[in-house]
């Protein structure tokens, strides 16, 4: 890495003595190179994308992790399949007793409609804009309610008997 390091900052000084030796239209060329050198270098210095104003390591929790498994939501609306107008797939027995047991606790604090646009979009996979055109609403309003019943599921799990358990 030190090598390629100093082999990019070789042929950065060497533009930059070259950029005054051009007319003026090269100089544009050698200039957008000069910067994307200037980019790469730095962003192999410090390991982060040069300008980003947080990394991934300093968001928020909420922002870096989900509070239940997709796979585990995704096998619940299998087996609950024939529950929800929404979807045509197959009923399947795939998801244990205790993990339809945390996962009903966690739903159980949302509304029908939150619930309803949880499991399309976590369980179903589906996106916001097929929520919101399925249940026409704005996409904004899907976003909005799905955030909201993550942050309810989050902290009922944290607070409930069962996530401590098993």
């Amino acid at each position: 890495m030190q090598d390629l390091l100093k082999q990019y900052g070789s042929t950065l000084y060497k533009l930059e003595k070259f950029k005054s030796s051009v007319c003026k239209d090269e100089q544009e060329i050698v200039s957008g190179m000069i910067s994307d050198l200037r980019f790469t270098i730095e962003w192999l210095r410090t390991g982060k994308r040069p300008g980003a104003r947080r990394g991934i390591e300093r968001r928020a929790a909420y922002q870096r992790e989900r509070s239940e498994d997709p796979l585990v939501i995704q096998r619940y609306v299998r087996s609950t399949a024939d529950d929800h107008n929404w979807t045509d797939i197959q009923q399947e027995s795939c998801v244990t007793e205790w993990d339809r047991t945390r996962i009903e606790d966690a739903l159980s604090v949302l509304t029908e409609r939150e619930k309803e646009m949880y499991l399309m979009s976590r369980g179903g996979m589906m996106s916001f804009e097929q929520i919101a055109r399925m249940l026409v609403v704005s996409k904004s309003t899907v976003q909005t309610t799905i955030e909201r019943a993550e942050k309810k599921i989050s902290l009922q799990i944290s607070q409930s008997l069962f996530s401590f358990a098993g």
